[in-house]
């Protein structure tokens, strides 16, 4: 099984709220919030979820650490966009499976 990471943007804390409520409500992916955004707070939140949802600790350690070094560049601009933001705004990264997202996206098509 594969898992796919994704950096969705800067959030204030009433939409990060949303988007996890609404990820719970359809099976979705995982999502989370991070400030500051580091690797070790984003692969603990990673495991935790993996733990949850019985998915595969060390492919999902993987998919975290591979997704980490892949954007590197990406990840050091939202490091820097993040500390003009305001101090409740948060990084928001999803993790889920192929079929999370896919019924993450059918779920906002029926919206």
């Amino acid at each position: 099984m594969a898992y796919l990471l994704q950096f969705c943007g800067v959030s204030d804390p009433l939409q990060l709220f949303h988007l996890e409520q609404s990820s719970q409500a359809v099976q979705g992916p995982a999502f989370a919030g991070f400030r500051p955004f580091q690797l070790d707070d984003l692969l603990g939140w990673a495991v935790d979820a993996a733990r949850q949802r019985s998915w595969d600790l060390e492919l999902i350690q993987r998919t975290v650490l591979d997704g980490w070094l892949e954007r590197a560049e990406a990840i050091h601009q939202w490091q820097l966009r993040l500390r003009q933001e305001p101090r409740d705004w948060r990084v928001v990264a999803g993790l889920g499976t192929q079929r999370d997202w896919e019924r993450r996206c059918e779920a906002l098509l029926r919206a």
